[in-house]
């Protein structure tokens, strides 16, 4: 089993997700995120004032997978996103909590 952590732009949210049903790819979890990269901050306007904006919105989205769909998890984002971190990482153990369902049936 398999832990998909993506950072992507806001605004690529909904493509990422209609690549993600179209996978078959069902469970998501999508967190609201600031960050910055290693690009210098651009200007934005507030009235007549501007100013550099540390950090850009993002959305940050996991998705708990067996190792089989990995490679399409990823391959599904970053078609669709096009800027980004991808981050998979192993999980140890997984319980669901309702059916104390464990390791690839707590899928």
């Amino acid at each position: 089993m398999k832990s998909v952590c993506a950072i992507i732009p806001e605004k690529k949210l909904e493509a990422v997700n209609n690549a993600m049903h179209k996978l078959g790819i069902t469970g998501m979890t999508v967190f609201n995120t600031k960050g910055r990269g290693k690009d210098t901050p651009k200007p934005n306007q507030m009235g007549h004032w501007w100013y550099f904006s540390e950090f850009g919105e993002n959305n940050t989205i996991l998705i708990l997978s067996s190792d089989d769909d990995v490679p399409k998890i990823i391959e599904g984002i970053k078609a669709n996103s096009e800027v980004g971190k991808i981050i998979v990482t192993d999980i140890e153990q997984l319980v669901d909590i309702k059916s104390n369902n464990r390791g690839e049936s707590a899928l």
